[in-house]
Order: C-alpha cells, then sequence, then structure tokens
C-alpha cells in the first residue's frame, strides 16, 4: 500500500471539507426553521465554505507531516516538537485569515480584538486538528502494517524457494552420484572417510530441510550451516579442492541472510574449479567496514571469459539478489567480478547488524 499520490490527497481532503461545509451550512437551516438561529443565507455559505475549505491545505499538511515525521516510542520528543509547531501555525494562520477577511465575509459583527480571535481560534482548531493528526497516524500504521506483512509473504516465499534451490542444487544427480561413488571408492580403501562422508551428506539434508523459517541467521550458523557441503566437495575433490576461511571475530555473530554463502560457493566450484584439473583454492572472508558487512568468497579458478560476461550463477544468485532487495532495499548489494591475477571474486554487502551470543533471529 503505497503512500497516495499528492492528487489524490488534495481531491480527498477538498471533497471532505466540502461535505462538511455542506452539513454545516444545513444544520444552521434547520436550527433557522425550528426558530433557535438567525443568520442571512449568503453571509452562512460563505463563512462554512471558507472555513471549510481553509481547512484543505492544513489537513493535507497533517497528512504529510504524519508520515515524515510520526510519533513513535524512538524519538517522540522531536516528534512531538513538530506536530506542535503544526498547532501552532494552524492557529495562527486561521486567525490571521479571520482578520484579514473580516470586511469581506463578516465573521464578527463588529470588528473583533486579535487577542480575541486567536483566542477563539484555539478553542475551534484544536480538537479538529488532534483528530486530524490522530487520524493521519492511524493511516500511517495501518499503511505500514501493511507493507510489512507483505514483505514477510515476500521473504517467506523467496526462503521457501531458496530452500528448494539450495537442495535442488545439492542433491543433483551428478552430484548424488559423484558423492555416492567417492563413498563406494572409500568403504574398502579409508572406511572412517567413507563414513564420515555419509555422516555429512545427511547433515547436509538436515540443515536444507529445518531452518524453522528463518529469514536471517548468525554468520556462526551460516558457517556451520555450509561446513557439511564443503566437506563432501573436499572429500570429492581430495587435494584438488582447498578452502580457507578468514572471518573477523567481531563480525561472527552478525546477522546474515539464511542460505546466503551456499549458493556463492557452489558457483565458485561448479563454474571455477571443476572444469580444470589442477587444484584450486576457496577463500571465504568476511569484514566489517562501518555499518556494512562485506562477504567475499574468492576462487582461482577459470574466471570469466576474456573479454565475456561474468558467470551468473543462475537462478541461485538471481533469488539471492531478489531476498537481497526485499530484506534490505538499496543497503545491500551483490557483485560478481574477474578475481586478480585470476579467476572470480562474489561479494556480498549486508548492514551489518550483531545481535548477542546465543540469540537467534526469527522471521
Amino acid at each position: 500500500m503505497p503512500p497516495l499520490p499528492s492528487w489524490a490527497v488534495w481531491l480527498g481532503a477538498l471533497g471532505w471539507w466540502l461535505a462538511d461545509a455542506l452539513i454545516s451550512v444545513s444544520q444552521v437551516q434547520l436550527l433557522q426553521r425550528i426558530g433557535e438561529a438567525k443568520v442571512v443565507e449568503a453571509e452562512l455559505w460563505r463563512m462554512s465554505l471558507a472555513s471549510s475549505l481553509l481547512w484543505v491545505p492544513f489537513t493535507v499538511m497533517c497528512l504529510r507531516l504524519s508520515e515524515r515525521v510520526p510519533l513513535t516510542r524512538r524519538r517522540p520528543l522531536p516528534a512531538l516538537g513538530f506536530h506542535l509547531g503544526a498547532l501552532l501555525l494552524v492557529v495562527l494562520g486561521r486567525a490571521t485569515f479571520v482578520v484579514l477577511t473580516q470586511d469581506l465575509i463578516g465573521w464578527y459583527e463588529r470588528e473583533p480584538h486579535v487577542p480575541y480571535v486567536l483566542a477563539q481560534s484555539v478553542v475551534n482548531n484544536l480538537l479538529p486538528f488532534v483528530l486530524l493528526t490522530a487520524g493521519a497516524h492511524a493511516l500511517g500504521l495501518a499503511r505500514r502494517a501493511h507493507v510489512r506483512q507483505r514483505r514477510a509473504d515476500q521473504l517467506q516465499a523467496q526462503l521457501a524457494e531458496a530452500r528448494l534451490q539450495a537442495l535442488a542444487s545439492q542433491l543433483r544427480p551428478h552430484f548424488l552420484f559423484n558423492a555416492l561413488n567417492a563413498v563406494a571408492s572409500l568403504v574398502h580403501v579409508d572406511p572412517d572417510a567413507a563414513e564420515r562422508m555419509l555422516a555429512r551428506l545427511g547433515d547436509l539434508l538436515r540443515h536444507s530441510l529445518e531452518s524453522h523459517g528463518r529469514q536471517e541467521v548468525t554468520l556462526r550458523e551460516e558457517q556451520a550451516a555450509l561446513a557439511p557441503y564443503l566437506d563432501i566437495e573436499q572429500i570429492r575433490f581430495g587435494d584438488r579442492l582447498q578452502v580457507a576461511w578468514r572471518l573477523a571475530p567481531e563480525v561472527l555473530e552478525a546477522r546474515v541472510p539464511y542460505l546466503a554463502l551456499q549458493p556463492l560457493v557452489e558457483n565458485a566450484i561448479r563454474h571455477g574449479l571443476a572444469p580444470r584439473a589442477e587444484p584450486g583454492r576457496i577463500e571465504i572472508s568476511a569484514e566489517r567496514e562501518g555499518d556494512v558487512l562485506r562477504l567475499l568468497v574468492r576462487d582461482d579458478g577459470m574466471g570469466p571469459p576474456v573479454g565475456g560476461p561474468t558467470r551468473s550463477g543462475g537462478v541461485g544468485l538471481s533469488n539471492l539478489r531478489a531476498r537481497l532487495a526485499t530484506l534490505y532495499g538499496g543497503q545491500a548489494g551483490l557483485e560478481l567480478r574477474a578475481g586478480t591475477p585470476r579467476g572470480a571474486v562474489v561479494e556480498l554487502r549486508v548492514p551489518f547488524d550483531a545481535q548477542p551470543e546465543g540469540t537467534r533471529v526469527a522471521a
């Protein structure tokens, strides 16, 4: 539910206050019929229309101010100051309008004193201003709740797709065949390694299926979720694959999107290291730069084609980019570029937000 365009806000305010003027005139006309009021018809229309239409710009001001400076628990005093200033503007503005248009509209039978007009403006305009501000905040809360719910639904759908993509990538026929073939070849030569590989296959499936609906986890948890996949690949590739972790201690409790590293590492292995025969290395590092957490996955493999586009990573990276946009908006990014002197580097940037050790983030 995006904010209403300006023309819709102005048109809605105009319609509301025209209806208010019509109702006010109808009420006074009813009192005239029963003899409880005596007002000239032309003066009644002038005063009602002028009073109601003057509220149109102030109504738009209240709505916009409530959107931009809502009264929240985080910073209530500065917001309250803005709204009190708006109230003062309404009181002074309407009092000034009455004084300047007294001869034209005839608000009072004789020329009123300015202090009296100010006092009357406070009495007449305080309650409408409070009701307008409260209504504007109620509309803003409803809109923000709708946006949060829509984002939560999008994130849940994207996370479910990420789980399926991760599970699909881990259970691809060639991956599963190679892993089981490696187990078969190790059963008699190195039973301990074969048993360890089967255990890591079970851990890999468990991590893929048991995420408890979380959108974010700590970097420490993400590292643990990636470990079974890396262990299986290291057993498969043997000395051809080396993995190095370089995680600064202060970032281990930082929050990252769940299943963020797995598609980055899988992309490096499948496209960078697997196509060649010589040994390769993958380095996973994380560091903090101000309010940003930088996650980098480097490989010294094939790298992007010379003069051609960098490898896109397919659905896995596309899905991760969509999740980043929904979770963090423009505060996060994913970049894939050629490495130096060879290979490729993928960099993931998210807002740095650490949590106390031992806590977990619920969706």
